[in-house]
């Protein structure tokens, strides 16, 4: 009898919520400003250095983001006497609003997320305060991972907070995307990843890391008292005026928790389509494509692979003010410029599905869905396509080819994928070959044939572009290792691709139910270049070595 009580009212909650966010959506139409459900929105909080939560709550706000003189505000009713002197108050203080309307409930939800913010936890979080100036002051005096080792030899000298800026400073300057704290028997280990490969750079001992785990979960809101499951949470640091984000996750393992930092640093990713390494055919099929103003492309590849980066290359290529661009993310890797970003949680039911529904009564021009994983966000992201809306996404498959099956599997009609599928890419992340280091050599017999036999099926205006592989006259180049590579050879990650659009001749393929086969005879057959290919022909400009695309590709 209870258990029925308690579900009804948690009925009936549901629906007084929707009734009152749709209230809210109504208001935002009257007011000509956009409405939005704060559920999935992350908030950093120091955006309560601008504006206090106590004010918050008293004018019925929150900030969404701040960044330089620009402020992305909530606020319940934007025509409110409180509200209007706050939005005179920020603009006064030379801010650029940008406003939306939300809920009541939406606020109070954001606020609760703040209850551990009281003086108590702000005179802990001052005393293991990361700085910026130091991390900074720290970089200066780092550039290899010798460098990094040596401050950290120290380590016992050190307070916990410097161990950690150093280990910051070193990740940034040395181009890690992560930080990893293995937590050990003995002791813990501390190593980067870079260009995809890990590193390792230290080992800590025990009573160091434990102090080092209690600081990272201070500054990154999470629980000090949990052990035994795992954490997410972030912080951010500002660098020569540039946001890095840190993403933080907490895992319990065998001998104690480990720690893996994502550092989202702008200055490390490229977003322009140059910075990718497109080679020139694959460029031009792909700036012919992005001129489309309907249709969608997918990017398929495994996690790490550069599937999103390429993604917001092409969203950063197209942008202009006179459309619109919503991206909806798990979560949103880097924020750009004059492009609505939000990003799915689905513990509150705010799934891929549910967000893109959502997205289309937002007046779409463009739209980055950044992962298509069940039937129902795969027929709604063709329905999109199919009515005036240009559609990025990803899939999980291995190859180009895979992008097609994987489709059907997901139970979207066959007949429906060719009309709104434009453009099917696949990809991988390959070392380069360290400038530094680098020596030229020139390939032995055998090795000419394998890279002969390689390019067959690539067509002859492409390979022409391309120097000729002969053993007496072909120079390729590989990296002998040097400090500024850590002895690896490589220095830095490029895109290697393989790409087909859809045509007259895969059209017919596609309506049959294929198999990954059909898709990968039809499109060699239509000139595509496999990513093993790209590759190759990457080689051939001396970018990267045949052992590097053989040891990603597994071919």
């Amino acid at each position: 009898m209870e258990e029925n009580q308690n579900k009804t009212e948690a009925k009936i909650k549901i629906i007084q919520r929707q009734a009152e966010e749709k209230e809210s959506q109504a208001l935002a139409s009257k007011l000509g400003l956009p409405y939005l459900n704060l559920t999935p929105v992350s908030v950093d909080p120091s955006v309560f250095d601008a504006v206090s939560l106590e004010q918050a709550k008293k004018t019925a706000s929150i900030i969404l983001r701040k960044f330089g003189n620009s402020i992305k505000i909530a606020l319940k009713n934007p025509d409110n006497e409180e509200t209007k002197k706050l939005i005179k108050e920020l603009k006064d203080k030379g801010f650029a609003l940008e406003i939306y309307v939300v809920s009541q409930s939406s606020l109070k939800d954001v606020w609760k997320r703040f209850k551990h913010a009281g003086e108590e936890r702000k005179k802990i979080t001052k005393e293991v305060e990361i700085t910026s100036e130091k991390i900074g002051e720290f970089q200066k005096e780092i550039s290899t991972f010798k460098d990094v080792r040596n401050k950290l030899e120290a380590a016992s000298r050190m307070t916990t907070t410097e161990i950690i800026e150093i280990i910051l400073a070193g990740a940034i300057r040395i181009d890690a995307s992560d930080v990893h704290f293995e937590a050990e028997e003995k002791q813990t280990r501390l190593r980067y990843r870079i260009d995809g490969v890990l590193q390792d750079i230290a080992d800590l001992s025990t009573s160091i890391y434990l102090s080092i785990l209690s600081r990272i979960k201070i500054i990154s809101e999470l629980k000090l008292n949990v052990h035994n499951i795992p954490q997410d949470g972030r912080f951010s640091i500002v660098l020569n005026n540039q946001e890095i984000e840190i993403r933080t996750s907490i895992m319990p393992g065998a001998y104690g928790e480990n720690i893996v930092l994502r550092i989202l640093n702008p200055n490390t990713i490229g977003l322009e389509l140059e910075d990718l390494g497109l080679e020139e055919y694959a460029l031009e099929i792909i700036n012919r494509e992005l001129k489309k103003p309907n249709g969608m492309i997918v990017n398929t590849g495994p996690t790490g692979s550069g599937k999103t980066t390429t993604l917001y290359a092409f969203v950063k290529k197209i942008n202009n003010p006179e459309i619109k661009v919503i991206t909806l993310e798990n979560p949103i890797e880097y924020h750009l410029e004059g492009i609505e970003q939000t990003q799915i949680n689905p513990d509150k039911g705010y799934t891929f599905a549910l967000g893109l529904r959502a997205i289309l009564r937002q007046d779409p021009d463009i739209i980055l869905l950044g992962e298509i994983r069940d039937n129902e966000t795969a027929e709604t992201a063709i329905h999109a396509a199919l009515t005036g809306h240009l559609v990025f996404t990803t899939l999980h498959t291995n190859d180009a080819a895979g992008a097609i099956p994987r489709l059907v599997d997901m139970r979207v009609n066959p007949a429906l994928i060719p009309p709104a599928l434009n453009l099917v890419i696949a990809q991988r992340l390959v070392r380069r070959v360290c400038k530094n280091c680098a020596n030229e050599y020139k390939p032995d017999a055998r090795l000419s044939k394998e890279l002969n036999n390689a390019l067959k099926t690539v067509p002859l205006k492409i390979k022409s572009k391309y120097p000729k592989i002969d053993k007496k006259l072909t120079i390729l180049k590989a990296g002998k290792g040097c400090e500024k590579c850590n002895f690896s050879g490589y220095k830095g990650r490029i895109a290697v691709m393989e790409l087909f659009v859809i045509d007259k001749e895969m059209e017919k393929v596609i309506i049959k139910t294929p198999s990954v086969i059909d898709i990968y005879e039809t499109a060699i057959k239509r000139g595509m270049i496999t990513m093993k290919q790209n590759g190759i022909l990457k080689v051939l400009k001396k970018i990267t070595t045949l052992e590097e695309i053989e040891k990603v590709l597994g071919v």
